[in-house]
């Protein structure tokens, strides 16, 4: 079964309001959202990566050589 996932796009404005929020929430737990991590959203909010992807680059990025 091939399962396709419909995104709706979001204005800059609202993308930025999120990435904000999403910054505020980790702050109120004393953590920092990276200029990686802020990339990351940015190229999955504007299409130019799917989630998959993403998650691809960081595990190999942060995989352990056995």
């Amino acid at each position: 079964m091939n399962s396709q996932v419909y995104r709706k796009t979001v204005t800059d404005k609202i993308h930025k309001q999120r990435v904000q929020s999403v910054a505020g929430t980790m702050a109120i737990e004393g953590l920092t959202l990276s200029e990686a991590s802020r990339r990351n959203l940015d190229r999955y909010a504007s299409g130019q990566a799917d989630y998959q992807q993403i998650i691809a680059e960081l595990k190999a990025k942060y995989q352990r050589a056995e």
